[in-house]
């Protein structure tokens, strides 16, 4: 298929053509294009032949490798090296941009699925490259802003995966059983026995294997899907009780010490950064 130009100046285009360009490498050296749900968000496994940053102005994400889950609410910038496979879901609507750069500018940038603040100057670089042709190489000043945001996120702290997959198979069927049964109350003891492995065995591996204890990794599990929910609308009483919490106020509890906020503030501080950062965006909401 040939490589297209931009179908708009705010670098709106089909399905189709996204695919197309961002497995291209000829062209711009960075491609950025508006993602809506539909658009940028497969839940099948695949990989791209760019590098993918993508900042998201409103919604929440997940991004999925063999490695483990990348949890990506708005005003986050996610990071996926060239070749990685992955799938990505959404949850509640969600809307940003995706930036698609040609490898020989990948190097200096994590070499794993990674996170990152945003700050007004990568956003704004985005917003800008949004009305780039895509079937160019960039010009020097163009050039110049590209090497400006990988400078930026080069200086910016980076947050690998969040949610790591332990490589053992009987901590890995440990931690796919509890994602899938997430308000289970068994103990680190009782699901020592359900993998036929010693607690102190499974206890150490965890800590190997994912960087974080059994309890930690099983916090942040409740979290990444508590976030999910509250993405979509549900109560908070009713999170509360789906993740097993005993009761509303340890839910808020546990939220507050991970995340600085409530629940029910965390969606509405999003927003308030997306305002900050994106007040043409804003308005159009409000308009």
């Amino acid at each position: 298929m040939p490589h297209t130009a931009p179908t708009s100046t705010d670098g709106e285009c089909s399905k189709a053509e996204l695919l197309d360009r961002i497995n291209h490498l000829g062209g711009a050296e960075l491609i950025a294009v508006n993602v809506r749900n539909q658009l940028a968000m497969d839940p099948q496994t695949h990989c791209h032949a760019r590098g993918t940053l993508f900042l998201l102005t409103e919604g929440l994400v997940i991004v999925e490798t063999a490695q483990g889950r990348q949890l990506s609410p708005s005003q986050t910038i996610g990071w996926m090296p060239p070749g990685v496979e992955h799938a990505v879901q959404s949850y509640g609507p969600t809307a940003g941009f995706g930036a698609f750069l040609t490898p020989q500018f990948c190097g200096d940038l994590p070499a794993e699925p990674t996170s990152y603040p945003v700050n007004p100057l990568v956003a704004l670089v985005l917003q800008k490259a949004l009305s780039w042709p895509h079937d160019a190489p960039l010009d020097l000043t163009r050039m110049r802003l590209l090497l400006v945001l990988l400078d930026e996120l080069r200086q910016s702290p980076a947050r690998p995966l969040q949610l790591p997959w332990p490589q053992d198979a009987r901590l890995l069927s440990i931690a796919r059983a509890l994602l899938g049964n997430i308000a289970s109350p068994r103990t680190l003891e009782q699901w020592a026995r359900w993998a036929d492995i010693s607690a102190r065995s499974l206890s150490r591996k965890f800590v190997l294997e994912t960087g974080m204890s059994f309890a930690q990794w099983r916090q942040w599990a409740r979290l990444t899907q508590a976030l999910e929910w509250l993405a979509t609308g549900r109560a908070v009483k009713d999170v509360a009780l789906s993740l097993g919490y005993d009761s509303v106020s340890a839910f808020i509890k546990t939220f507050r010490q991970a995340l600085g906020t409530t629940p029910s503030a965390y969606f509405q501080t999003q927003q308030r950064k997306q305002a900050a950062l994106n007040p043409r965006v804003a308005a159009d909401q409000e308009a």
